[in-house]
């Protein structure tokens, strides 16, 4: 690590603009010791900001989010974000109620046999009674919910539109001297015997230019295309597909996470539902490696039966939903720790090697936890240490020493 006094000239890996590494530059840009005259932060960029899952996931934040070492101060500093640059106008911050559902849709989960004609379906349960669902959630036909269990409520749960979120935290970064670069990173190079980063060398997006940049510290925030820097970090990527609709009118502030009971047997992967401020609704679903990871994430490809399944899942449970206009189909890529459980969380912190830093493997929880490790990368890199929260649970050396 570099003395704390001298020079600093950071550059942070990010991917299709992510969240991890624009609120990285954002919280650094902010420090106590952040001096614009003798620190620089540049931002490298494949694509542009928000491109990737970072734009296209659902937005939910969340106390009770994975891991909890981060997740309470990562949702205080969302908090804190909307409160100070106007959230609620920016980026469509709101509390929100959040629950575990199981859902009988009429195209999901009914099912009716040849020989006795009998209704059936994979779970025995009674109906909620009223106290258990909410009437405000008046986009979800009542009769198809047999299960409704609150995993959150306004108090400790939110959410945002991640790709509003993401462009906003970027730009405010940016007033405070951190600079954006479209490039594709092409490799960290290192000292003569490898014990230390000292620069980055890219491709300037749309050209052929090759340029190198000279760093103090570098922050590889590249979710799932990590590993085309840092091979041996235990980083992979899944695909995710998405949808958005329009209803033809508001629907109120809920996050759902139902369990569809199929028709037939079959493999169903249990969407996710967000109502959102901007009067649509988004909806995940399946994962894949079906299609290998591609160079950018301008390249992501997405599977247009598998979007349709997901619309015809919640639409069985959703009238608001089979009325509303399908206007967006989408995928990206969720980046994981392959090796551990998704509740320990991902890799933050300092490498084995000196001025290297790795900031990923978030996998459904980038969003909620972007602030959290901003806060606390920016904390090590410029402290020499973390202050606002306990995060040796998320060392990268953990894993990274395991791989070797």
């Amino acid at each position: 690590m570099s003395s704390l006094t001298e020079e600093k000239h950071m550059v942070i890996i990010g991917a299709g603009g992510g969240v991890v590494g624009s609120c990285i530059a954002y919280f650094i840009t902010r420090h106590p010791r952040y001096d614009r005259n003798s620190h620089s932060v540049t931002v490298l960029e494949a694509s542009s900001i928000g491109s990737g899952a970072s734009g296209k996931a659902g937005g939910v934040v969340a106390t009770w989010a994975d891991p909890s070492c981060i997740a309470p101060l990562s949702y205080r500093l969302h908090s804190e974000l909307a409160e100070k640059h106007d959230g609620a106008q920016n980026w469509g911050f709101r509390n929100v109620h959040c629950a575990d559902v199981d859902a009988m849709g009429e195209a999901v989960g009914h099912a009716v046999t040849e020989e006795s004609r009998s209704h059936f379906h994979s779970h025995t349960v009674s109906k909620p009674s009223t106290k258990d669902y909410p009437p405000e959630l008046d986009w979800v036909t009542p009769e198809s919910i047999t299960s409704y269990t609150e995993l959150g409520h306004p108090a400790n749960t939110a959410q945002v539109h991640p790709h509003l979120f993401t462009n906003k935290i970027a730009g405010l970064a940016e007033e405070q001297g951190a600079k954006f670069i479209l490039g594709s990173a092409k490799s960290v190079n290192y000292t003569e015997d490898g014990s230390q980063a000292k620069s980055v060398t890219y491709e300037a997006k749309g050209t052929s230019n090759i340029i190198n940049i000279h760093a103090s510290e570098i922050v590889i925030a590249a979710g799932p295309w990590t590993t085309k820097l840092l091979p041996e970090a235990p980083i992979e990527g899944s695909r995710n597909h998405s949808i958005v609709v329009r209803p033809k009118k508001p629907v109120s502030a809920y996050v759902l996470f139902p369990e569809l009971h199929p028709k037939i047997t079959q493999k169903r992967i249990p969407p996710e539902i967000y109502s959102r401020p901007d009067g649509t609704i988004y909806s995940c679903g399946p994962s894949d490696t079906d299609v290998p990871l591609p160079e950018t994430t301008d390249l992501v490809e997405f599977n247009p039966k598998v979007c349709d399944v997901i619309y015809e899942d919640v639409s069985s449970i959703s009238e608001a939903i089979r009325e509303g206009e399908l206007v967006t189909k989408q995928a990206c890529y969720r980046p994981f720790v392959v090796g551990r459980a998704r509740n320990i969380g991902p890799l933050v912190g300092p490498t084995c090697i000196e001025s290297l830093w790795l900031a990923s493997g978030h996998d459904s929880w980038g969003i909620s936890n972007g602030p959290g490790t901003g806060k606390v990368m920016s904390e090590m890199i410029l402290d020499g240490k973390a202050s606002s929260a306990n995060v040796s649970s998320l060392d990268p050396r953990l894993m990274l020493q395991k791989a070797n």
